[in-house]
Parts: C-alpha cells; structure tokens; sequence
C-alpha cells in the first residue's frame, strides 16, 4: 500500500512514531486535569519524557539496524510537528505568554507540511530533517519538559525559555523554506533536461 508515492512498510521505528502519536491524548487529559489534581502534573511530565524517548529511539533503532524507510522518513516529523503543537496549546491554555509561540508553530508547521506535500506529489525524494530542524526539536522538548515539570518557574526564566524555542524554530523555518525552493528548482532542472533529451 502507498500513498504520496510512500509504501506503508511498518517496522519498529515507524511504530515508535505511531505509539509518540497516541501519546498525545494521553497528554492533554493528564496535563489539563492537573490544575485539579496537582499530581497529574508528573504523569503528564513522564509522557512527554516518553515521547522524547522514543523520539530519540526510532532515528537509534533505524540508523542502526538499516530499518530507514520513506514512511519513516515522513512519520518521524509528524509526530514531532503533533507532539509540539499538542503541548504548546495544552502551556498556552494555562500561561498567556505561550499563545505567540502556538501562533509561530502553527504557521510553520503549515506551511512545512504544505511544502512537504507539493514536493511529494512531484516525486521529489523524501529526506531525513535537516540539522536545524533537529536542533529546534530538542530545544522545545528540552524547555517544554522543564516547563511542565517546574509549575513555580521563575517568570524571568520562563520568558527568556520561550523566546528561545520561539527564535529556534522561527530559524528552523526560515532554513526549511530554503531548502524547499532549492528542491523544487532542482526537480524543475532535472524535468526540463529529460525533457530537452527526449526532444533531442
């Protein structure tokens, strides 16, 4: 079975990637139940601490044991775009301060799974994410981990905490429209060319 020219090959990795996913639900009930039942706090931190586990897992698990797939390929960042709109709207819910940072990530997430999209129904080749894509996700599970499980953070700290995730993924953004630009005018030229060697 394939879809956007991806064959649905399940394997570990990719069901680490599903299992990140339901996570999600699991999440939001613990962390907006907690203002009620203040424990709830920690078993939500333990589910984001989870996620960021098994996050780390699937790239481990298919790097080492040549279990890279194209559907891996796309599931990893979905679960992670998921994963950090999920949690941003769950912080903004309770800290004011967060609704920029949902803005940010919503934009960038739709317009990254737009280009993603564009590319893929052009038979452009799936890649990994790219370094700064990275370094913007371990940022955010860093902070957000930190913010979950410290209720009493100072506001000082939690400002400059979110200002950085903020500019980080502002950064991974406006890197990811480059690249995309660069791949579709690559694939343009490499159409063009088969096309004047056919005419010729």
């Amino acid at each position: 079975m394939s879809f956007l020219n991806i064959e649905f090959k399940m394997n570990i990795p990719n069901a680490l990637s599903f299992f990140r996913i339901a996570l999600l639900p699991v999440f939001i009930i613990l962390y907006l139940n907690s203002s009620n039942y203040p424990i709830l706090v920690y078993w939500a931190l333990g589910v984001l601490l989870l996620s960021g586990l098994t996050d780390s897992l699937d790239g481990i698990i298919a790097r080492r044991f040549n279990q890279i797939t194209d559907l891996g390929k796309l599931l990893d960042p979905v679960a992670d775009k998921l994963t950090q709109v999920t949690v941003v709207i769950c912080l903004a819910l309770r800290y004011s301060e967060v609704v920029y940072l949902v803005v940010i990530c919503l934009i960038k997430e739709f317009f990254q799974a737009l280009g993603g999209i564009i590319l893929l129904r052009r038979g452009v080749k799936i890649r990994g994410a790219r370094w700064f894509g990275k370094l913007s996700t371990f940022t955010f599970y860093g902070v957000m981990i930190l913010i979950v499980g410290w209720p009493g953070m100072p506001r000082w700290l939690f400002i400059t905490l979110v200002i950085v995730v903020a500019l980080l993924m502002l950064f991974a953004f406006v890197n990811y429209i480059a690249v995309f630009f660069k791949m579709r005018k690559n694939f343009a030229d490499r159409e063009a060319s088969a096309n004047n060697t056919k005419s010729a």
